[in-house]
């Protein structure tokens, strides 16, 4: 066969060419959202949003899986010791009540205040005797010991006074007297009063009450703090000074005559309206009297001894002494106690009860 002979190939149709590839579609930054698309609605029936451009819903989010076991307890670091809370502050331990000292020089007995009162009278004697070396001499301050002696009327101001005079005696220094003179007696000759009393009393200790009420309350307190001060420091004056004057007027004074308390040696004698005081004073006052108070006794008078009021001029020691007194009226009322007079007697419980009612009047 030759190639004229061989049958005609078919004719193939020419493809069209493809159209170009077209842009890629822009995915919308943010889905159109309708009602379908609410929480409420989707919470219903879409497990979870559309994916954008598709309306086939997203493949549904895979359950998370379980935890798996905590490893076993010994392969942990043991959890930290729980660091216990520290446990509140004691309250603070109270104070014990502290014993009112008793000082004791020249065979008189002392109670004492906030100020050591051997303490004052050695002061008192060294003074005195240092004075004493320089009468005669023009030296300044060289005059005898004065005292402000701080304290309610009644605190010991004269026993105080005392035990000055005879150690300011036992250096020669003085005569061993005390001489008193109040203040409502000097008022009537004014200032020069004072200056006389001061040179009339020379060689003694004159105890002068009142001396804050002279200063303080007269006109002429201005000058009768002068004539004190001039006398003292200005000259020899050989009157040791004993002026007293009430605590709560201590401030004032010193601003009024800040020269004047310069000069004179503070001593706070004991407070007698505290009743560990009081009691203190009622042993030292037994024991003065030869009186014994039993361990019954003496829990009567520390339970009432604080009750006692003041009555007029029954305040201070005047008033605990007397109330010492009423009880051994009390005990010597009994015929087995006044036949046993001559020995020291022993008070007792019944002879202190209801007795600080009785002397204060109710």
């Amino acid at each position: 066969a030759t190639t004229a002979d061989a049958p005609p190939a078919p004719v193939v149709p020419a493809q069209p060419p493809a159209p170009p590839p077209g842009p890629e579609p822009v995915w919308p930054a943010e889905p159109q959202r309708t009602q379908l698309d609410t929480d409420a609605f989707r919470t219903q029936l879409d497990p979870g949003p559309a994916w954008p451009g598709t309306g086939t819903p997203a493949p549904p989010v895979p359950a998370p899986s379980p935890p798996l076991d905590p490893a076993p307890q010994a392969d942990l670091p043991p959890p930290p010791v729980p660091v216990p809370e520290p446990p509140p502050p004691l309250p603070p331990a109270p104070v014990p009540a502290q014993v009112p000292q008793v000082a004791e020089a020249y065979g008189i007995r002392f109670l004492c205040g906030a100020d050591d009162i051997e303490r004052v009278v050695t002061e008192v004697r060294r003074r005195g005797k240092w004075a004493r070396r320089l009468r005669g001499q023009e030296v300044s301050s060289a005059s005898a010991p004065a005292l402000l002696l701080i304290g309610a009327p009644s605190s010991g101001q004269r026993r105080l006074a005392r035990m000055v005079a005879r150690a300011l005696a036992e250096v020669e220094a003085s005569s061993g007297e005390v001489h008193g003179v109040h203040a409502e007696d000097l008022r009537e000759h004014g200032p020069d009063g004072l200056r006389a009393a001061l040179m009339e009393h020379a060689g003694h200790v004159l105890l002068l009450d009142g001396l804050d009420g002279l200063i303080l309350d007269e006109a002429d307190g201005a000058a009768y703090a002068s004539v004190l001060y001039r006398t003292r420091l200005e000259g020899v004056n050989d009157t040791a000074l004993l002026g007293t004057c009430e605590p709560d007027r201590v401030g004032e004074l010193t601003a009024a005559s800040p020269e004047l308390t310069a000069d004179l040696r503070a001593v706070r004698l004991p407070d007698l309206t505290d009743p560990r005081a009081r009691a203190a004073l009622v042993r030292l006052l037994a024991e003065e009297r030869s009186l014994r108070l039993g361990a019954d006794a003496q829990a009567v008078v520390d339970r009432e001894v604080g009750s006692l009021r003041p009555r007029g001029r029954l305040t201070g020691a005047r008033l605990v002494e007397s109330y010492l007194d009423r009880a051994a009226t009390r005990h010597l009322g009994s015929a087995e106690a006044t036949q046993a007079i001559g020995s020291a007697l022993s008070l007792t419980a019944a002879d202190f009860e209801g007795l600080a009612a009785e002397l204060s009047g109710r």
